[in-house]
């Protein structure tokens, strides 16, 4: 087996950066970001990228998509925003590509009654709980 040699792997992997970090400031510019506050998760150029201290991550995939599609920050906010609510009730979790081409998905309104019955249950429960232990 022939190795490859560790001038091609360090080359490789600056054009793998540069590219990478090509699409990162595209989406940046794109959402009107300061670049300042974020980074690559684990320095792991290619990962996750953290912006604004946990405001939101986001992976490689996702980044190369927005760009090329030109999603805005909005639309990527909502799709973030269903996927912790379709989460919450172990939904479905439609990727970002599915979600812009109009995926199925359940309205707010249903979250919001599912949540509304889930506190029910709860301070049902809690209640049968305050009877035995008021015996």
């Amino acid at each position: 087996m022939n190795k490859t040699k560790d001038s091609i792997k360090a080359l490789l992997r600056q054009d793998y950066e540069k590219a990478v970090n090509g699409y990162l400031n595209e989406l940046l510019r794109m959402w009107e970001l300061d670049a300042h506050y974020g980074y690559w998760i684990g320095d792991e150029v290619g990962g996750l990228y953290d912006y604004g201290d946990g405001s939101f991550d986001i992976n490689l995939q996702d980044i190369i998509y927005c760009v090329l599609h030109d999603v805005t920050r909005e639309q990527y906010q909502e799709w973030q925003d269903y996927i912790c609510d379709a989460s919450e009730f172990n939904f479905p979790l439609p990727n970002l590509r599915s979600w812009m081409h109009g995926c199925p998905r359940t309205p707010p309104e249903a979250f919001e009654k599912l949540r509304k019955l889930k506190q029910d249950l709860n301070d049902a429960v809690e209640e049968e709980k305050g009877k035995i232990n008021n015996s």
